[in-house]
């Protein structure tokens, strides 16, 4: 017996000490992009967290991202955080029961960060009508301004200052004809291509009309719906390419298809001022305004530091900003109506995670301080930057300068600092977006369209969807020219035989039983 008891008790010791350093958990977390020198920022993690978490962090590109996530979580595959958002997978995703419900995270003393960091009222926009919450929002502000980043050096040499469209033509026509080594004054990109340039969506929210994100895979060719002035009815729903006639109740001036109207005669204008081949270049920043091919690109105003970076590289180049909506340039308090989601970028937990707790333990950590906060966002405190007595801070330049993006894991309303560096224009606007005043809440904030409502809808969707894909880049390049509106027509009736009148529907529905349940 005592032979038994040893051998026993040499079992239960073994077993103990294999659990014991067994204790750490590794958590996988899927991002896109790419951090800078992240090594030495886990190592001060590890040192000083207390907690026996390690991370691995697989990145990839955007697209593999968003095209890799579904079949990754549908195969069960090792994942503990993914970054997902409503322009990627997230609301099929959710739709299909694949991510845990994370509600009992908030609110929770146990988890003093994220009980700090994510109030009732900001997580309103991802708890659903069950009390779930099935993602993680970060966000700084309701919005990023958006911008042109410009060569201030070339304003300068020209006399131009840029304050309207009219001196930013001016400045693109000077550029064309006198500096012959650029390819073109604008450089764009992508499918988004000139996704702000004379765009009205916030010029439409002060008349109750409002685009409906993910009612297309086109960010630019996506429905508008209005509602009546009680915030009680919807008066119709209608997208680019649509007849004159579905515009009808729209409120005036929009009660005719603005949306065509940018494409035939607004972005076609700008257009002779865009490079050659423009549909085939996917990141004008990178490689052209940053190379110096390009005197302007769309930017917003988050990137600010990161493009006079850049474009400094370039010897005597300065960096301009152009805010182009008269609302936001002039600073009015409450001019932007917020719509729908607030964040636009968030975590999740698979379903089958079995790391969940760790990994919502490391969610709070970052936001248990501003110091462990700063550690992820901005690096080592001494070495990759350094704060004032106001708090903001200032980027330092060490060989292994880290960078990180933010607004995948540690963007949060209430863990916002200012650089300190930026001049006092630039701070105003940054300060401007980051204010609460600034924005105005709208009847519709807190709806998202739901795609999967129907077996119709989700068939509607994806071939009017497909459908999209063959015009969005030509038509937000203005590279139809002359033949814009034919092939606006040519497009509405593929889509319309595809089932855009099902989407349209859909839209009416979802938002007016939205309006009812509000006014209950």
């Amino acid at each position: 017996m005592k032979k038994i008891l040893a051998i026993v008790l040499a079992l239960v010791l073994c077993m103990s000490m294999m659990v014991t350093a067994s204790a750490e958990t590794e958590l996988k977390i899927y991002l896109f992009g790419q951090a800078q020198n992240m090594d030495k920022v886990l190592e001060k993690f590890y040192a000083e967290s207390g907690l026996d978490i390690k991370l691995n962090i697989v990145w990839n590109t955007g697209a593999d991202h968003r095209e890799k996530l579904p079949l990754l979580i549908g195969n069960e595959e090792d994942c503990d955080l993914t970054f997902d958002a409503y322009w990627m997978n997230m609301a099929t995703m959710i739709k299909q029961d694949m991510y845990a419900d994370l509600s009992s995270y908030f609110y929770n003393d146990e988890y003093p960060g994220i009980k700090a960091a994510f109030s009732e009222s900001f997580m309103a926009q991802v708890t659903d009508e069950t009390g779930a919450i099935y993602a993680i929002p970060f966000t700084q502000a309701a919005n990023d301004i958006q911008t042109i980043f410009y060569r201030a050096d070339l304003a300068e040499k020209y006399g131009i200052t840029i304050d309207s469209l009219e001196s930013l033509e001016a400045y693109f026509k000077a550029v064309k004809e006198n500096e012959t080594d650029m390819i073109a004054p604008f450089g764009i990109g992508g499918s988004r291509a000139m996704y702000y340039l004379e765009l009205d969506t916030l010029e439409k929210r002060q008349q109750n009309v409002f685009e409906i994100n993910g009612s297309g895979t086109a960010v630019g060719m996506e429905f508008e719906v209005a509602i009546s002035e009680d915030n009680k009815t919807v008066l119709g729903a209608a997208s680019i390419g649509m007849p004159e006639e579905d515009f009808a109740n729209f409120p005036a001036p929009f009660n005719t298809n603005t949306r065509s109207e940018r494409a035939i005669n607004r972005l076609t204008k700008w257009a002779q001022y865009t490079q050659p081949n423009s549909v085939s270049e996917e990141d004008a920043l990178n490689n052209l305004f940053y190379t110096g091919l390009v005197a302007a690109v769309e930017g917003n105003i988050s990137g600010y530091e990161n493009a006079k970076r850049e474009i400094e590289k370039i010897e005597g180049a300065k960096l301009g900003v152009y805010v182009y909506l008269d609302g936001l340039r002039n600073q009015e308090p409450g001019y932007y109506i917020t719509t729908g989601q607030t964040a636009w970028n968030f975590l999740c937990v698979p379903y089958y995670c079995k790391n969940i707790d760790a990994a919502m333990k490391f969610i709070d950590w970052i936001f248990q301080s501003p110091e462990n906060h700063d550690l992820f966002e901005l690096g080592i405190e001494g070495e990759d930057f350094v704060l004032n007595e106001k708090g903001e801070y200032t980027k330092l330049a060490p060989a292994n300068l880290y960078t990180f993006p933010g607004y995948e894991m540690t963007w949060n309303p209430n863990f916002i600092r200012t650089n300190a560096e930026l001049d006092d224009e630039i701070k105003s606007i940054v300060n401007y977006m980051n204010n609460p005043a600034s924005y105005s809440p709208s009847v519709l904030d807190g709806f998202v369209f739901d795609t999967q409502a129907t077996p119709e809808l989700v068939n509607a969707y994806a071939a009017v969807s497909a459908i999209q894909s063959e015009y969005i880049r030509p038509l937000m390049h203005g590279a139809y020219g002359a033949e814009t509106e034919a092939k606006l027509q040519e497009y509405w009736t593929k889509a319309e035989a595809a089932g855009a009148r099902v989407i349209q529907q859909a839209i009416i529905d979802q938002v007016q039983a939205f309006l009812d349940a509000k006014n209950k």
